[in-house]
């Protein structure tokens, strides 16, 4: 009820601004490279090949997260198993607990 009854103008100011500041580049949106350089967080990419998950945003990740490991695979090309065996190895390799 509270959504319903929130000031219109100020929910459209916030939902025009945070359009704008969400896709206000050409590359994937949320963190700054800057940002994404400074994770020493693992990370696992697998390529897609759809609108929501285009091979160049998984290109952009692999430049900005050192400490990833990047999966070369087209899309058509990634089977079943072959993701789940590439996540299995790579939790795995960064979990406290044996995986699989």
């Amino acid at each position: 009820m509270a959504f319903a009854n929130q000031d219109v103008d100020r929910y459209l100011a916030i939902a025009t601004t945070m359009g704008r500041t969400l896709f206000d580049r050409d590359t994937a949106p949320g963190a700054e490279p800057e940002e994404l350089m400074a994770l020493k967080t693992p990370a696992v990419i697998i390529p897609g090949a759809d609108e929501a998950h285009a091979t160049s945003a998984a290109r952009y990740l692999q430049e900005c997260l050192t400490n990833s490991v990047y999966h070369d695979v087209h899309a058509s090309q990634q089977k079943p198993d072959m993701v789940r065996q590439w996540i299995l190895e790579f939790l795995g390799a960064h979990a406290k607990a044996p995986v699989g």
